[in-house]
């Protein structure tokens, strides 16, 4: 063969393969835009611009695909479909809906493995056209905690250093910023971590710590005033609280001896109305000598029930002292003969 015949048989094939690698890596060479979603939800991915969705009915055939990377020679297909068959999906894959109209992927309960380079290919009757977006998914941000890690005060001044920590959330950011300032407080090398140096001036102060990443943001408030506490405010109140105590202490005891009083003076006159209550009046009509009988008188009418009366009675026994609330009356008395 014509050296120069060969020479140009080998230059040919060196521009066709050339050809061929640039077709075969010309989706992995495209911008592809990132997409952020969130974790869990549903998805509606636009492929293509509405320009395009527009146009598209000289396409015939329409391939969507996802790959882990831009570059990865192997992808896995996700949907197929021929306009032709009156734009039915001749493929789908599971978790996944097509919307011709507007040429957009639909994802339901999204989760990780969705995550990667998606490609869009339609294929007109003399020419093809390639679309691609890389969709991230992030977790939605809980709400952050501030927590105090050390503390300490001399001389009026008061140092803290606060973490700020959520429990949900990836690729988090955290930032800080103060009531009512202009300027974002700047943290330890751009960590959650924030170190404070605080005058008796500064404890009423409001802080801020925000947590964010690309779908959510979160933020939470701290006041310094928790920690930090003027010595005086302090010692004041410590002997506010102990003025309280003692008072309280004082406070119980004088109302247990009122209590105690009034049982006692309840108990004393409990135990007198039952002696009261108990006394009797004795009236004897008439006292005669033992040994002679006198005539019986007619008998008297009924008394109170609380009266005692003796028609005739021989010489009392002489009877132990009578309360000093009794009272005897004799209706006559007969001396003994000497």
């Amino acid at each position: 063969m014509d050296p120069k015949g060969l020479l140009s048989l080998n230059f040919l094939l060196f521009l066709s393969l050339a050809f061929e690698l640039s077709c075969g890596t010309g989706e992995s060479l495209m911008n592809c835009p990132e997409i952020p979603g969130r974790l869990g939800s549903s998805l509606l991915l636009s492929l293509a611009s509405e320009g395009v969705s527009k146009s598209m009915n000289k396409s015939i055939h329409i391939l969507v695909t996802r790959a882990e990377s831009p570059r990865n020679s192997v992808k896995k297909k996700i949907a197929s479909l021929d306009l032709p068959e009156g734009g039915s999906p001749r493929y789908l894959e599971n978790g996944y809906t097509f919307h011709l109209e507007n040429l957009s992927l639909g994802i339901l309960e999204s989760r990780k493995e969705n995550e990667g380079w998606y490609f869009m290919t339609l294929e007109e009757n003399f020419s093809v056209r390639h679309f691609c977006l890389q969709l991230k998914l992030y977790e939605q941000v809980s709400t952050p905690e501030i927590k105090v890690l050390n503390w300490t005060q001399e001389n009026g001044n008061c140092s803290l250093t606060l973490a700020c920590e959520v429990e949900k959330g990836d690729y988090v950011v955290y930032s800080w910023s103060e009531e009512m300032a202009t300027d974002p407080l700047i943290p330890a090398n751009g960590s959650h971590l924030l170190h404070l140096r605080l005058g008796p001036q500064n404890v009423n102060n409001v802080y801020f710590c925000t947590a964010s990443n690309p779908i959510s943001s979160r933020s939470q408030t701290f006041t310094p005033q928790s920690k930090c506490r003027p010595e005086s405010l302090e010692s004041t109140q410590w002997g506010l609280y102990a003025g309280l105590f003692l008072g309280g202490i004082v406070g119980v005891i004088l109302i247990l001896e009122v209590v105690i009083l009034l049982l006692r003076r309840r108990g004393k006159a409990n135990h007198y109305q039952p002696t009261m209550e108990a006394k009797s009046l004795t009236i004897y009509a008439q006292v005669q000598k033992s040994g002679s009988v006198q005539k019986k008188p007619d008998p008297l009418p009924a008394q109170d029930p609380c009266t005692t009366i003796y028609v005739a009675a021989t010489e009392p026994v002489p009877e132990p002292v009578q309360e000093p609330n009794s009272i005897t009356v004799y209706a006559s008395v007969t001396l003994p003969e000497s």
